[in-house]
């Protein structure tokens, strides 16, 4: 489990999300297809888990000193 946080939570996993979600947008920009919306909604919530992830972590570490 340490693994997934380890990947979950990482800098560029995390903006490589947001850079996905801004492709997305620009894509229904683009298209108008509204379908592109829910890759775009799915890429930033991943991004939010992510840093909540990342945070979490942080916080504990924090706590641990």
């Amino acid at each position: 489990m340490k693994k997934v946080r380890k990947v979950l939570g990482s800098f560029v996993f995390i903006h490589g999300l947001i850079l996905l979600g801004m492709f997305a947008l620009y894509g229904y920009i683009a298209t108008q297809n509204a379908y592109i919306l829910l890759g775009m909604a799915l890429s930033f919530a991943g991004a939010m888990c992510g840093s909540f992830i990342r945070l979490g972590d942080k916080i504990d570490a924090l706590k641990a000193k």
